[in-house]
């Protein structure tokens, strides 16, 4: 398996010219689920909604960062071209419950199943075809003892994050981009793992 500082490096070329372009696509489908929320914080349909929106968004921007990592000619509307039919909203209801199950019981497991599971939107997003469990159960099997690598790249990017808090968050626009598409680089060399 490739190491996380050879993922994040090879992220360089790969956005050389692009950084603020894939940054601004990323904040853009990052920010219109908000969209939703601020109209009406209590409205419970504008959540729900929102939640479906960040679902077919979440696949969006997994086929987005995959585009770029493997050099295909991307645009904004990659983001949106997976707004078609419930699998993104199972994937993104299994995964919170998920979540929310294992966090329940305490925190780490919270985060092991976060980590176990993490991989479904770019399985998703390459198989549309592919079966709601039959995606979290190819996630579990390529994420076995890979899980404390991608929480050290996790970990990492929270950092660097943190630390452009100090730069007036200019630092982010370079660092988001590097990161998303670090974390599809983490997704093919699972898969060509296996």
């Amino acid at each position: 398996m490739i190491s996380n500082k050879d993922l994040v490096e090879k992220t360089k070329p790969i956005l050389k010219g692009s950084y603020l372009q894939v940054f601004v696509c990323l904040l853009l489908a990052s920010v219109l689920p908000q969209i939703f929320l601020s109209i009406s914080p209590e409205n419970i349909l504008l959540n729900v909604l929102s939640v479906c929106v960040s679902a077919y968004i979440q696949v969006g921007i997994a086929l987005y960062c995959l585009g770029v990592y493997k050099g295909n000619e991307v645009g904004f509307s990659t983001i949106f071209s997976r707004f078609n039919g419930l699998k993104p909203i199972l994937f993104m209801l299994l995964l919170g419950v998920a979540i929310v199950l294992g966090l329940i019981l305490f925190v780490v497991p919270g985060i092991i199943i976060a980590l176990m599971y993490s991989q479904v939107f770019f399985i998703l997003a390459e198989d549309p075809d592919v079966g709601v469990i039959e995606a979290f159960n190819l996630s579990n099997q390529m994420m076995k003892n890979n899980k404390w690598q991608l929480f050290m790249l996790n970990l990492e990017a929270l950092f660097y994050l943190f630390i452009g808090v100090f730069t007036l968050f200019i630092w982010w626009a370079w660092l988001i981009p590097r990161y998303s598409v670090a974390y599809s680089g983490f997704y093919l060399a699972l898969k060509n793992e296996d």
